[in-house]
C-alpha cells in the first residue's frame, strides 16, 4: 500500500482543530489534540504523524492512562494555514459589531437620518385611541420626510415609505 503524500480533507480539519484555527480565527491559540486508544480519529492522527505533520508526546498525569497528546509540527502548521479558505467578505453588520460605539445597528447605517416613530392619543366619543406616524429629520434637525398619521404602526410605516419614495423621485427629477 502506497503512503499518501498529501493529507486528506479530514486530516487537514484535524490540524485546524489541533491549532484552534477556523475561517474566522487565523491565528493559532493552542497546539494539542488528546486521543486515547480506540479514538475514532486515531488512524488520521497517525497518518499525519507519518507525513511529518504531527508529533506525539506523553499526556499529562491528569489524562487517562494511554492517552497521547498530538502536536502539529511547523510543516503541519504551514499546511493548516495554507488550506484555510479565504476570509468571508466583511459585512456592514460585522463592522457594526466591531465598532466602538453604543448606537443601534439602524443608527450605524442611517446616522441621524434613521426614521422615528411618533405616537399620539386621539379622543373620540370619550374613547382614547392611538395613532402613529414615521418621519425622518434632515442634518439640521428639521423634519425632512414624514408619513401620514395612521391607526397602526404598519400603516404608518407604509405611509412613510410612500413619502420617502416620492421624495427620492423628486430629488432625481
Amino acid at each position: 500500500m502506497a503512503k499518501a503524500s498529501k493529507p486528506s480533507q479530514q486530516q487537514v480539519e484535524l490540524l485546524h482543530h489541533t491549532l484552534g484555527l477556523s475561517i474566522d480565527r487565523r491565528e493559532s491559540y493552542r497546539n494539542y489534540f488528546v486521543a486515547g486508544p480506540g479514538h475514532h480519529d486515531m488512524p488520521d492522527l497517525e497518518a499525519l504523524e507519518a507525513l511529518g505533520l504531527m508529533t506525539r508526546s506523553r499526556a499529562p498525569k491528569f489524562c487517562a492512562d494511554g492517552d497521547i497528546v498530538f502536536r502539529a509540527t511547523d510543516a503541519g502548521r504551514a499546511v493548516a494555514l495554507d488550506s484555510l479558505p479565504p476570509p468571508p467578505k466583511r459585512t456592514r453588520y460585522g463592522e457594526w459589531l466591531d465598532a466602538d460605539c453604543c448606537e443601534s445597528f439602524g443608527e450605524f447605517l442611517c446616522g441621524s437620518r434613521l426614521p422615528t416613530l411618533d405616537a399620539r392619543r386621539q379622543y373620540e366619543d370619550g374613547k382614547a385611541r392611538w395613532q402613529w406616524r414615521m418621519y425622518r429629520r434632515d442634518g439640521f434637525g428639521y423634519r425632512e420626510i414624514a408619513g401620514e398619521w395612521a391607526d397602526t404602526k404598519k400603516a404608518a410605516k407604509a405611509s412613510y415609505k410612500a413619502a420617502l419614495k416620492a421624495h427620492q423621485q423628486e430629488q432625481r427629477a
